[in-house]
C-alpha cells in the first residue's frame, strides 16, 4: 500500500488519468489545493472579510471551475451527485462570509475553517476526476480533521499519534480513499491547520500510521540534479531547503518510520527521486550535488559594541524573530567584531527595519560604534552523506571556486560535516553552481 500527494489545479482530468493507473486497492490520495487555487479563493474570503465587499459571484464562479475540472467521463448519478456537492460547499461558504462581516477579527479561525471547505471540496474533486478517468473502484473521500488528531502549541502541530493511528486503521483497506489534507482537529473538535504545506504533513502522517511502503509525491516542474538519484533523508533536506518542491518539515513522520519517500515527475511520467536512510550518494566522490538559493540579502553588523558582549548575538536574533525574518546562513568570526547573516531578498527590508530599530540612539550610546552593511548575494551549497570524516573535501571545494575566478563572500559548514554553504556575489552564482557541479574529489 503507497500515499499518494498531489495537489489539485486546473489539470485535474489528466492527472487523475495519470494517477489512476497506478492505484492499487488500498492506496490513499491525499489532496488539497494548488497555488493558483488557493490565491483564487483567499481572494475572495479577504474582499468580505477585510474590505467588506460581496465575493458571492467570484465564488459562485470558482464553484462552476471545480464543476469543469473532472472531465467529461463523469456521468448520471455520479455527475449529479458531484455537482449537489459543489454548490452545497460554495453555498455554505457564501453563508458564513456573509455572517462574516459583520465581525471583527482577533485571529484567524474563521478563515481557516473556511479554507478547510475548500480543501474538502478539492478532495472530493480528484475523487470524481479519477471516477471520470475510469477508475475501476469508487473512492471513499475523507476529511483529513477526521484522521488527525493534534494540538497546537505555539503555531506548530503536536500529533497524538495513538488517536491518529487508530482512526486511519479503521479506512477501508480495499478500495481507493481519498484525503483532504492539510488540517487535523482537537480532540474537542476544534479545526487545527496543520501549518505550512500541511497536506505534504498529513501525507507522511498518513504514510506513518498506515505503515506504507512509500509516500509518493507527484510534482511538477521539478527535475533532480544529473548524479543523484537516490538521496537520504539528511541530503534531501539539503535539497529542499527552499522548500521546493518539498517542504523539509514535513518529511519527519516518514522518516522517523523509516519510510522511503519517492517524487513522481507529472511532465516525465517517471520516478525522478528516492529518498530513504540509506540513499547511494555519487560512487565517484564524496558531494551528492549542488544547490542554490534564491536571491539573498547578506547583513554584516559589525562594531566594538560587539566584543564580549553576552547577549549582543540574542538581541541581534531576537529582534529578527519578532518581525517574523527567518535568517539562512550566519556566520561570526573568533574575533567578534562581526556577525553577518542572510535573508531572503524580499523579507530584507523587514530585516532592516528591525535592526536599524535595535540599533537606535539609546542602543548605539551603549554599545558604541555598532553599524551595519548589507550586498545582495546568492548562497551555493554542496552536500552529501559521503563527505562526512574526508579529509581535503573542503580545500578541493574553495580552490574549484578560486580557480574559477570567483570571490567567496562568507562561508559556513555545519558541524554534521554534510554541507558546505558559501557566499558569493549574486552574478557570480551560475559560474559557482558550475565549477562545483563538474568538480570531482
Amino acid at each position: 500500500m503507497k500515499v499518494y500527494h498531489i495537489l489539485l489545479d486546473a489539470n485535474a482530468s489528466a492527472d487523475a488519468q495519470v494517477l489512476g493507473g497506478m492505484l492499487h486497492g488500498g492506496d490513499i490520495v491525499v489532496t488539497s489545493p494548488g497555488k493558483e487555487l488557493k490565491a483564487r479563493f483567499s481572494a475572495c474570503v479577504e474582499d468580505q472579510l477585510v474590505h467588506k465587499k460581496d465575493s458571492s459571484a467570484e465564488l459562485e464562479a470558482l464553484g462552476d471551475f471545480f464543476k469543469s475540472l473532472p472531465g467529461e467521463g463523469l456521468g448520471g448519478d455520479a455527475l449529479g451527485r458531484y455537482h449537489a456537492d459543489v454548490d452545497s460547499t460554495v453555498g455554505r461558504i457564501i453563508s458564513l462570509l456573509d455572517e462574516g462581516m459583520s465581525l471583527a477579527f482577533r485571529d484567524n479561525s474563521l478563515i481557516e475553517y473556511l479554507n478547510a471547505f475548500l480543501v474538502v471540496l478539492c478532495a472530493k474533486c480528484f475523487a470524481a476526476a479519477l471516477q471520470a478517468g475510469g477508475t475501476t473502484v469508487i473512492p471513499e473521500v475523507i476529511d483529513g480533521r477526521s484522521l488527525i488528531v493534534c494540538e497546537n502549541s505555539g503555531g506548530v502541530p503536536v500529533i497524538d499519534w495513538k488517536l491518529t493511528g487508530k482512526n486511519a486503521g479503521s479506512m477501508s483497506s480495499d478500495g481507493v480513499t481519498v484525503i483532504a489534507g492539510a488540517y487535523g482537529r482537537k480532540v474537542q473538535g476544534e479545526t487545527v491547520a496543520l501549518g505550512k504545506r500541511g497536506s505534504e504533513l498529513t501525507a507522511n502522517i498518513i504514510g506513518s500510521v498506515t505503515g506504507a511502503s512509500a509516500v509518493v509525491f507527484m510534482v511538477r516542474a521539478y527535475s533532480p540534479g544529473t548524479n543523484y538519484t537516490e538521496v537520504t533523508y539528511e541530503e534531501a533536506a539539503q535539497i529542499f531547503s527552499s522548500g521546493n518542491p518539498l517542504y523539509p518539515l514535513a518529511m519527519l513522520p516518514a522518516r522517523k518510520a523509516g519510510i522511503p519517500i519517492e517524487l513522481y515527475s507529472l511532465e516525465k511520467g517517471e520516478k525522478c527521486l528516492t529518498i530513504s536512510a540509506e540513499g547511494s550518494g555519487v560512487k565517484e566522490s564524496g558531494i551528492t550535488g549542488v544547490v542554490s538559493s534564491e536571491p539573498m540579502t547578506l547583513f554584516t553588523v559589525y562594531g566594538t559594541g560587539l566584543l564580549g558582549n553576552i547577549g549582543i548575538s540574542s538581541a541581534i536574533f531576537g529582534a529578527l524573530a519578532r518581525s517574523g525574518v527567518n535568517v539562512h546562513f550566519i556566520s561570526q568570526a573568533s574575533a567578534e567584531y562581526s556577525v553577518s547573516f542572510a535573508v531572503k531578498r524580499r523579507l530584507a527590508q523587514r530585516a532592516e527595519d528591525a535592526l536599524r530599530s535595535l540599533i537606535s540612539d539609546t542602543y548605539q550610546a551603549q554599545y558604541n560604534d555598532l553599524s551595519y552593511d548589507l550586498r545582495e548575494v546568492g548562497i551555493v551549497s554542496v552536500f552529501g552523506y559521503r563527505m562526512r570524516n574526508v579529509p581535503g573535501i573542503s580545500g578541493k571545494v574553495y580552490s574549484a571556486i578560486g580557480q574559477a575566478g570567483i570571490n567567496v563572500i562568507a562561508s559556513s559548514q555545519g558541524g554534521e560535516e554534510m554541507s558546505i554553504s558559501i557566499v558569493v556575489d549574486e552574478k557570480d552564482v551560475p559560474a559557482t553552481v558550475s565549477c562545483l557541479s563538474t568538480l570531482k574529489l
